[in-house]
């Protein structure tokens, strides 16, 4: 096994993806603006810069938080599937 089937981003939701390449996306488009917004001195720019940087953040923030809910999901179904294969096992015995 590969540390790329363990990889978060491939493992995780197609909600997740997206929601995580447009929070990328966000990111990258408020830094090519605030660099545009430093090249030429405008202020405005660079205002607008930071609140694209700041949704960006916010949506990637919103990825990781879908991605936590999933995981916790997984975990509790798995742990509910394990008990019962238990209780299964245990009433095979007798």
């Amino acid at each position: 096994m590969s540390w790329m089937s363990d990889n978060p981003f491939s493992t995780g939701s197609r909600l997740y993806q997206r929601v995580l390449i447009t929070g990328m996306i966000i990111l990258g488009t408020g830094f090519i603006i605030a660099v545009i917004g430093g090249i030429t001195a405008t202020r405005q720019v660079s205002i607008i810069a930071a609140v694209i940087i700041g949704i960006g953040l916010v949506t990637h923030v919103v990825a990781q938080l879908i991605r936590y809910a999933e995981r916790r999901k997984e975990l509790r179904e798995n742990l509910e599937a394990d008990r019962r294969g238990r209780q299964q096992r245990g009433k095979d015995k007798t």
